[in-house]
C-alpha cells in the first residue's frame, strides 16, 4: 500500500515534509510556557514562521489580532499544499479548511448571543482570508447582515452549509439546557465539522482512520465533560458522532461511575490513559480541565502514528499533519493571549507543560 501511494502521490511526500519541518520543537514550546512576560515569548518564537507573523503584527494590543493573524497564515499553509498535489489528497486538505469557516460562523453566533448587531460589530472578529482561499466570500456576505441565531441558522440551512443543521440543533436543545448555551454551540459546531470530513472517508483508507480516530477523541471529550456537568445520557447522545468505540462503550455504561467508565473507555480507546498520565490524575475534574491541552498530544501522536502506517505519500497523513499544524497554531494563539487576558504563569505551565 505504502508504494501504491509514492507512485500515485509523489508530489504529497516532499510537501508533507516541508510541513512537518516547520513544527516547533519540545524544547522551544517548553520556552514559551514558561515565557513569564509577552516580550519574552515573542523573543521565543524568533526564527519561526509564528515570529514572522508577530514580527509583522508589531506590538500585540488585541487577542482577535493574534487569532486571526496566525489562522490566516496556517489558512494559507494548507490552501498552499491543497494545490500543489493531485487528487485526492488536494480534495482532503482543502476540505479541512472548512473548518476555519465553521469556526467564523461560531464568532457569529455568539456575538450574537452576547447582544451584539450583525455587520461591523463582528468584521474584526472574523477570518476573510478562509473565505479567500476556498472562493467562498458568498458565504460571508450571506452570513454578516442576520438579526439573530435564528437568523443566522436559516440563512445557513438555506445555502446548504453545514452549520446550519449544527445550529438548528443548538437552538432546539439550548431551550431546555440555556447554562450550557457556549458549550453547546462550540460542540455542535465542532460535530459538523466532523461530520463535514466523515463524507471524505471513502476516498482512502488512510483517510478513513485518521477521521475515525478523530471521531473517537471527538466523542471522549462529550462523555467526560458530561460525566463531569451531570448532563443526561439523552443529550449526550444528541451531542454525539454515534459511531465508533468511544461512543458504544460509553453509552451503554453511562449510567455507572466515572471510574467504570474510564476502565472501559481506556480499553477500547487507549488516548484514555495517555490523558491519565498528562492530568497526573483519574479524577474526572482533573481530566476535564486537561482535555484542552491534551489535545496538542493526541493530535502528535495521531499524526506520528499515521506517517508510520502510511508513509507521508498518503492523503490520511497529510490530513493528519494540516490537523496537527491546526492544533499546534491554537496552542500558540492560547499561550499568547494567555498574556492578554492576564492568566497567572504558574497556572499556565500546570496545564501546558506536561501536555507537550
Amino acid at each position: 500500500m505504502s508504494s501504491n501511494y509514492v507512485i500515485k502521490l509523489t508530489a504529497l511526500g516532499p510537501r508533507v515534509r516541508g510541513l512537518r519541518a516547520r513544527y516547533l520543537s519540545k524544547d522551544r514550546l517548553n520556552a514559551l510556557i514558561l515565557a513569564q512576560t509577552l516580550e519574552d515569548a515573542v523573543n521565543v518564537l524568533k526564527g519561526t514562521e509564528y515570529g514572522d507573523i508577530l514580527e509583522r503584527l508589531g506590538k500585540i494590543v488585541d487577542e482577535a489580532q493574534v487569532t486571526n493573524e496566525v489562522r490566516s497564515h496556517v489558512i494559507k499553509s494548507i490552501s498552499s499544499l491543497a494545490s500543489s498535489v493531485p487528487s485526492p489528497a488536494s480534495t482532503v486538505l482543502k476540505s479541512y479548511l472548512m473548518r476555519f469557516e465553521l469556526e467564523n460562523v461560531k464568532v457569529i453566533a455568539k456575538s450574537l448571543m452576547r447582544g451584539l448587531e450583525g455587520g461591523g460589530s463582528m468584521e474584526g472578529l472574523i477570518n476573510v482570508t478562509v473565505e479567500e482561499e476556498l472562493g467562498r466570500r458568498h458565504v460571508l456576505a450571506a452570513i454578516m447582515s442576520v438579526r439573530d441565531v435564528e437568523d443566522l441558522r436559516n440563512k445557513l440551512i438555506e445555502i446548504r452549509h453545514p452549520a446550519g443543521p449544527a445550529l438548528d440543533s443548538f437552538l432546539r436543545i439550548n431551550k431546555q439546557y440555556t447554562q450550557y448555551s457556549v458549550m453547546l454551540l462550540d460542540t455542535f459546531i465542532d460535530k459538523a465539522f466532523i461530520e463535514y470530513l466523515m463524507r471524505l472517508a471513502r476516498i482512502d483508507y488512510s483517510v478513513n482512520k485518521f477521521i475515525k480516530e478523530l471521531v473517537e477523541f471527538y466523542n471522549l471529550n462529550v462523555v467526560l465533560r458530561g460525566k463531569l456537568w451531570g448532563i443526561s445520557q439523552e443529550l449526550i447522545s444528541e451531542l454525539a458522532i454515534r459511531s465508533g468505540a468511544v461512543f458504544g462503550t460509553a453509552v451503554k455504561i453511562y449510567g455507572e461511575s466515572p471510574t467504570r467508565i474510564l476502565e472501559e473507555v481506556a480499553s477500547v480507546f487507549p488516548s484514555v490513559d495517555q490523558l491519565i498520565k498528562v492530568a497526573g490524575s483519574s479524577d474526572l475534574r482533573l481530566l476535564v480541565q486537561y482535555l484542552g491541552s491534551f489535545s496538542y498530544r493526541f493530535a502528535k501522536d495521531l499524526e506520528n502514528s499515521m506517517i508510520s502506517l502510511f508513509t507521508e505519500f498518503s492523503p490520511g497523513a497529510a490530513l493528519a499533519a494540516v490537523h496537527f499544524k491546526f492544533v499546534e497554531s491554537e496552542l500558540i494563539i492560547t499561550l499568547l493571549n494567555a498574556f492578554l487576558e492576564g492568566i497567572p504563569r504558574d497556572f499556565v505551565a500546570k496545564l501546558y507543560g506536561p501536555a507537550i
